[in-house]
């Protein structure tokens, strides 16, 4: 899995910090613990963003399926390689990931139309 230095940063830190948590029997192998120790649920994170997206801006709501979202989005128009979000985004199939993300290459087509000159405006 690839990320950048300051996701590498936070983990390392939060890692040295979980070293120091006995884990709850079966969760020992759970990189995420909650408060009781034991391993996060889908349902714990989804509760989290919902609770730190509203501090930041409470008339949207977030969820993680919209940062996923938001990532293969903004992921896409930086490279604008399809096969690379598909791959991020743990898609097995290249086509469902154009399906979601075919309004973006709308956008970029329409804008390349935009930028082709055929021949030099001319001065009156």
């Amino acid at each position: 899995m690839y990320f950048n230095e300051e996701v590498s940063d936070a983990l390392q830190n939060y890692i040295l910090q979980r070293k120091r948590i006995k884990p709850l029997p079966g969760s020992e192998k759970a990189l995420f613990l909650s408060i009781q120790n034991k391993r996060i649920t889908c349902r714990a994170v989804e509760k989290l963003v919902k609770k730190y997206s509203q501090l930041v801006n409470p008339l949207k709501k977030i969820t993680p399926h919209k940062l996923r979202s938001t990532f293969g989005t903004n992921l896409y128009r930086e490279t604008n390689d399809i096969y690379v979000v598909a791959d991020v985004l743990g898609h097995r199939d290249v086509n469902t990931t154009r399906k979601h993300y075919a309004a973006i290459s709308d956008d970029i087509r329409r804008s390349a139309a935009q930028k082709v000159r055929f021949r030099e405006s001319q001065k009156v």
